[in-house]
């Protein structure tokens, strides 16, 4: 009895210490939740019905809210944009008392006021408004999503309510604190289906109307609610006891076979890794057939652009697979992390996308060893870390968010630094210790919401170690740390000594004041070990000397960036071949990266190119593919000097016997991963100029079109972009009408990559002019600048085209889009100049919720351009002093 007493005194010790280093984060209280509503007065249950149709531009709706008002009140604000009201009754304390509601444009809000202009007294209420709305072009709000059926042009409906669109599709306390439960009702003509959040409990027909009923909803935030309405195709399952549904557009069924037997997987795994069941009666998941982007996690009814949730079992690569796979795991992980426990307000909403992200990765990898997940990582995880490396980056947490400006949030700083972050303290804190924290804060915070101060608490709970404080060095403030490592051997000991400080690309690595509490993993030969950088500098004894080099950040999970002395580097580079297949990427990683921020030479850079040839294994497609990554901005920054022609022979000379080895025809019995890599290869050659993989490129693409040879799946994307990179006249046109021609999403943005990849500037001009056009669905459309800009020589062009048309452009790309359109058409840019032109330009059509898009492009094209000077000027790296045999 005193023992166990002793231990529970120290444990409530040690809880109160990690407690009280989190003060400053407070664990989650409504009241003190930032956000522009009032807590006073607090939603219960929505009663909403819809009348839709699909064939109109229109719909109308009506909404009875229960609340509860906390105090006396003038009047109740709530959401409501791009609305109007013919009715609005407060009903309470036995009366009805109409109200007016005066519009707030500034906070897209109404003020509803009682017209007796007598104060709204505490007690419980419920607000009835009539109302009707616009069907959105782009995908936010309620859309409409075209697509064509045997020649028949039809409409679905659809809806995207993330962020801060429930309020275009009803009145609403838009924000995520004020959970509710969701009464829904849809009217629509009778030859239409409807599905939303929750299983129909009925369905009656009132003359040419069907009405269908939906039970209610648990208590959730608004942004979740979910309506569709059109003629489905429904796939049917079951798994952990939850029927399953995917919907697609007519005669699209088959392909969601794929998606079904990944949820048939995925759905038991999230159940028993939380300990917490799928909380909902059904699980519906709709591929919506245009318009949209990504995927929404909409609670029961998950919507999806095609590309991102159907498989063409003949004509999808390894890579839509693959990425099809992620992105189901990443909405299902939702249905527990953002709606069974839903980030508190926008400013902790990487509680929902980093975990998302954490998860999709975990879970591909469990079922899919073969695909190699964790190296796929990389090339999302270097683009945060290029961004995170600049002066445009932000916290994870970066505290309060414009509602305007919150679609800023929705970054790679949130999804893969927040992602990597997580998977670093998972090696940290112990797989096991991890999970139960996150099952704990499951339970604990069920049908709530909550805040960065419960994650750590539940977790470090569980660990018994100091969450907060380990997490709050990442999540808390900008950048990340370049770690350099030198070591020695004294007295028969070997010393290595660790330093860290802030990696930026401006003027390398500078320091500064900033530390990150870092558990930095290192390999010694076979042996593993992890310290913790928490100082400027420290060393550490690793036992008796060794000739085998130090790794850093063995396992590659850590989001650093490691500089090694020249002599460990030459060995390492000298025994690349050998490491094993992460370390490989980290080290060709890191070592971009340090040539990029003028720290490391592209010497060092292409002398672990030149090594990956020695590699045998399946990992040498990651290799390549992050190669091609790191060519390609090397190709953007040098475009039309004479060391942009080099580098093109460079990879040639590469390259070239890559595929001759491989050839182009698949072996029996060829593992996908080497299909993966004659893919890339054929891509990277054709972008360098490759006569030969050009010639074989059009022969291949024109045999499958004339019907006398397949394409097989693998070579499909990287064949019909090599085609389009050199097209002439013909085989734009072909690609043109294909791509205005496609029915599905998958098929329109190989296409578009290809004719957007054109060296022709005729083409380019003819292709910009299609996003004007109204012949492509309004993603695809808005999309067109931004991508000729990337792919082709052409960025001025596109960026004028843009610039001159952005008011028209704005309209399909949406609330969420258009804040980007002007800097991915500066994509193309590699002058400093250009970055002042770009941040004038937006601030001037886009106004100030553009400034956070605009500044990270810019900060890209400074760091192009950085290069593009370095790389021409400076003898130590020279391009053309890159050894190639």
């Amino acid at each position: 009895m005193m023992l166990r007493r002793f231990i529970g005194l120290l444990l409530s010790a040690v809880m109160s210490a990690l407690c009280a280093y989190a003060g400053a984060d407070q664990r989650f209280d409504f009241d003190s939740t930032p956000g522009h509503l009032s807590k006073q007065v607090v939603p219960s249950r929505y009663q909403l019905q819809l009348d839709l149709d699909p064939a109109a531009d229109i719909f109308s709706g009506r909404i009875m809210v229960a609340v509860r008002v906390r105090e006396r009140l003038d009047a109740i604000e709530i959401h409501a944009a791009e609305l109007s009201s013919s009715r609005i009754v407060l009903h309470g304390n036995g009366k009805a008392r109409p109200m007016a509601a005066t519009a707030l444009p500034a906070s897209q809000t109404w003020r509803l006021a009682p017209l007796d202009e007598q104060a709204i007294v505490p007690g419980n209420y419920r607000v009835e408004i009539a109302y009707a709305g616009k069907v959105n072009v782009a995908g936010e709000g309620l859309y409409a999503a075209p697509y064509e059926h045997h020649g028949v042009k039809r409409r679905m409906l659809a809806t995207q309510l993330e962020a801060i669109f429930a309020r275009k599709l009803f009145p609403a306390f838009d924000e995520p604190s004020f959970r509710a439960v969701f009464e829904i009702t849809v009217r629509a003509p009778v030859e239409y289906d409807v599905v939303s959040n929750m299983p129909r409990t009925s369905r009656s027909v009132e003359g040419a109307i069907g009405v269908h009923r939906f039970a209610a909803t648990p208590a959730m935030p608004s942004y979740l609610v979910s309506v569709a309405v059109g003629r489905f195709e429904v796939l049917q399952g079951k798994a952990a006891g939850i029927p399953l549904r995917i919907l697609t557009a007519e005669g699209k069924r088959e392909s969601g076979k794929f998606a079904m037997r990944v949820t048939e997987q995925v759905l038991p795994y999230f159940s028993r890794y939380f300990g917490v069941p799928y909380a909902l009666p059904k699980l519906d998941q709709f591929a919506v057939p245009s318009v949209r982007w990504g995927a929404m996690e909409d609670w029961g009814l998950i919507s999806y652009a095609e590309n991102n949730l159907l498989i063409d079992a003949e004509r999808s690569s390894l890579a839509t697979r693959r990425g099809v796979y992620g992105t189901i795991a990443h909405e299902i992980a939702h249905q527990w992390f953002g709606n069974l426990v839903t980030a508190a307000s926008w400013s902790e909403i990487w509680l929902n996308e980093a975990f998302a992200t954490w998860l999709e990765g975990k879970t591909s990898d469990h079922f899919n060893p073969a695909w190699k997940v964790p190296l796929q990582k990389r090339r999302s995880l270097d683009e945060a870390m290029v961004l995170d490396a600049g002066s445009a980056t932000r916290a994870i947490r970066s505290g309060p968010v414009r509602e305007t400006a919150v679609f800023d949030i929705f970054d790679s700083i949130t999804y893969d630094k927040g992602g990597a972050v997580l998977t670093m303290l998972e090696q940290w804190a112990g797989p096991q210790a991890f999970q139960k924290g996150l099952a704990d804060y499951m339970k604990g915070q069920r049908l709530s919401n909550a805040t960065a101060a419960d994650l750590w608490f539940y977790i470090g709970r569980a660990a018994r170690k100091d969450a907060a404080g380990m997490a709050a060095s990442w999540t808390d403030q900008q950048g990340f740390p370049l770690v350099r490592a030198t070591s020695s051997c004294k007295a028969g000991r070997q010393q290595l000594t660790l330093s860290q400080q802030r990696f930026v690309h401006a003027n390398g690595a500078v320091a500064n004041q900033q530390l990150w509490k870092i558990p930095v993993r290192l390999r010694r030969g076979d042996e593993l070990k992890t310290v913790l950088l928490e100082a400027a500098s420290a060393d550490f004894d690793l036992g008796r000397c060794r000739d085998e080099p130090v790794v850093v950040n063995a396992g590659g999970v850590g989001f650093y960036r490691v500089a090694y002395e020249p002599a460990v580097l030459a060995r390492l580079t000298r025994d690349f071949a050998e490491l094993p297949e992460a370390e490989r990427v980290a080290l060709l990683s890191d070592s971009f990266a340090l040539m990029q921020a003028g720290i490391g030479s592209s010497k060092d850079w292409f002398s672990l190119v030149q090594s990956l040839p020695r590699v045998g294994d399946s990992s040498r497609t990651m290799l390549w593919s992050v190669v091609r990554g790191q060519m390609g901005f090397l190709d953007k920054a040098l475009q039309g000097l004479p060391a942009q022609a080099q580098l093109h022979a460079v990879g040639r000379r590469l390259l070239a016997p890559q595929l001759a080895e491989l050839g182009w025809q698949l072996a029996p019995g060829e593992d996908e991963q080497t299909a993966e890599l004659r893919a890339i290869l054929i891509q990277m050659l054709a972008r360098f100029g490759h006569a030969q993989t050009i010639a074989q490129a059009v022969s291949a693409f024109d045999d499958d079109e004339a019907g006398r040879s397949r394409l097989p799946a693998s070579l499909r994307a990287a064949v019909t972009v090599a085609v389009g990179m050199h097209a002439d006249r013909a085989h734009f046109d072909r690609l043109l009408a294909r791509l205005n021609s496609a029915d599905g999403e998958e098929d329109r943005w190989r296409l578009l990559e290809a004719l957007a990849a054109g060296q022709d500037r005729q083409h380019a001009e003819e292709l910009l002019a299609q996003s004007l056009a109204g012949k492509l669905p309004a993603n695809v459309a808005s999309a067109i600048p931004g991508m000729v800009s990337r792919l082709s020589p052409f960025g001025e062009e596109a960026y004028r085209f843009a610039l001159a048309n952005w008011s028209q452009l704005a309209v399909s790309a949406g609330s969420w889009g258009r804040s980007g359109l002007l800097p991915r058409a500066a994509s193309g840019f590699s002058d400093a100049q250009q970055s002042l032109r770009l941040l004038d330009d937006q601030r001037r059509v886009a106004g100030s919720d553009g400034d956070s898009a605009a500044a990270q492009e810019a900060e890209a094209i400074r760091l192009r351009s950085a290069v593009r000077e370095r790389e021409t000027t400076r003898p130590e790296g020279n391009l053309r002093e890159a050894p190639v045999d």
